[in-house]
């Protein structure tokens, strides 16, 4: 497991109040999609913060998704004061899981997996865009072997090709493992078991998490969602990610 900080100089200068953000990347992505611009405004906001690189593969096997949360779990011990986590996509089931931990203060979750798993967007893919499901579900290729007309499932028409291609060079080698127990119901306390505030935050133009699934899942955290116009998948990395931003850090100064 890798740790990015972030935030060193921030992290100096903080109260010992002041939660550490982890940041949780989303399936066949890595720390680096948090490192694009994104995180800095956090710094620059006084927020310390690390990302935690998940290893997908532990003891020679596939990671399960329960590795992932054991990882994030090693993270939160070293660090040992309170944390808010902050995960995309497969990364945001994650940190779902993990809300019941006394350390966590509360998520912001981007285009959520909801607690119910993959299965019915997957399903719903699959009978209506077969083409993008099969590409979509190669997510465990190594990485650099995405088809490159993934890049439009991915990032909304507002991003630029050649920018979004070399990101896209950059995804794949997920767990095969992770990727299959993602498509069923997960173990995620309900929003009036936990009681942690929960920002939800979908995109407008993401054709993998549709807008019903980001809803179910706000409703579960009794939150209420939010949709970020114009915004694809990989919302972190779009042309527009400081609006993202900046709807996190007014969620974390009220928090």
């Amino acid at each position: 497991m890798i740790f990015d900080g972030f935030f060193p100089r921030a992290a100096s200068r903080q109260p010992a109040e002041t939660p550490t953000l982890l940041f949780l990347h989303g399936a066949a992505c890595g720390a680096w999609v948090w490192q694009q611009g994104f995180a800095e405004t956090f710094e620059a906001a006084g927020f310390p913060g690390e990302a935690v690189q998940f290893e997908r593969v532990v003891e020679r096997h596939p990671a399960g998704l329960g590795d992932y949360v054991g990882q994030v779990r090693a993270a939160m011990a070293r660090i040992g004061g309170p944390v808010v986590l902050v995960g995309h996509s497969l990364g945001a089931l994650v940190a779902q899981r993990l809300l019941l931990e006394p350390q966590v203060k509360g998520a912001a979750l981007l285009a959520p997996v909801p607690p119910e798993g993959l299965w019915l967007s997957s399903t719903r893919l699959a009978l209506t865009e077969p083409s993008l499901w099969a590409e979509s579900a190669r997510m465990d290729a190594p990485v650099g072997q995405a088809d490159p007309s993934l890049a439009a499932t991915l990032f909304s028409p507002a991003m630029p090709v050649a920018e979004a291609q070399l990101w896209l060079a950059r995804m794949g080698g997920e767990s095969s493992n992770a990727l299959l127990e993602a498509q069923g119901p997960q173990p995620v306390p309900h929003g009036w078991v936990h009681g942690r505030p929960v920002l939800v935050l979908g995109a407008s133009e993401d054709r993998l998490i549709s807008h019903d699934a980001v809803q179910r899942c706000a409703m579960w955290h009794n939150a209420t969602p939010r949709f970020l116009p114009g915004m694809g998948h990989l919302m972190m990395l779009e042309p527009g990610w400081p609006d993202v931003a900046q709807l996190l850090l007014t969620w974390l100064r009220g928090l």
